[in-house]
């Protein structure tokens, strides 16, 4: 049976050595970071142009070969848009990010990687998410791009209806850049 071609970006779901513990941090994206719309799943980076509000750090949304700071897991409610599950271009809003350094995450891919991709690097995409979910449609790319080796693709993800032999397989990710590990040079 064909894998289900439903993108939802990356979703946290362990850690290097143990389970995901749900921990998350407020930050904001700014209304006057340049991007366009964010979407819960979306990879993003450090907004160093921005500054932070409130001492929450600023967020923007981030694409293949940045380093990631972490993965949008919700949005809090905006108070001039109730229904808005995502974040709108121009506009700021506050989120929760679950930091990439050290967590895991499953994510679709966009063609037929196959087992033999576990262990490789690989690129991901960034489309426009959908406006009515308000999820992401991040999706693993090709392996082995050397300009953008953003992702390790650590194993296949376990779930009854997930053929990792055919397109649109979950496979479980990490980042090979995070923001925030030791020792690692600049923003």
């Amino acid at each position: 049976m064909a894998n289900a071609d439903a993108p939802f970006g990356f979703r946290p779901i362990g850690s290097d050595g143990g389970p995901y513990n749900g921990s998350t941090r407020r930050c904001q994206i700014p209304a006057t970071a340049a991007t366009a719309a964010v979407f819960i799943g979306d990879a993003v980076k450090l907004d160093t142009e921005n500054a932070a509000t409130g001492g929450y750090q600023s967020v923007d949304l981030a694409t293949g070969g940045n380093p990631i700071y972490g993965v949008v897991t919700s949005f809090e409610a905006s108070p001039t848009d109730l229904e808005a599950q995502y974040r709108k271009a121009s506009t700021q809003r506050f989120c929760q990010v679950a930091l990439a350094l050290d967590n895991l995450f499953v994510c679709q891919d966009a063609a037929i990687l196959g087992l033999a991709a576990i262990g490789a690097n690989a690129a991901f995409t960034k489309v426009a998410g959908s406006t009515v979910t308000g999820f992401s449609k991040s999706e693993i790319g090709s392996t082995g791009t050397a300009t953008d080796d953003s992702l390790q693709i650590v194993g296949g993800y376990d779930a009854p209806d997930n053929d990792m032999t055919l397109s649109n397989a979950l496979f479980i990710v990490k980042f090979n850049n995070p923001q925030t590990k030791v020792g690692r040079a600049g923003v």
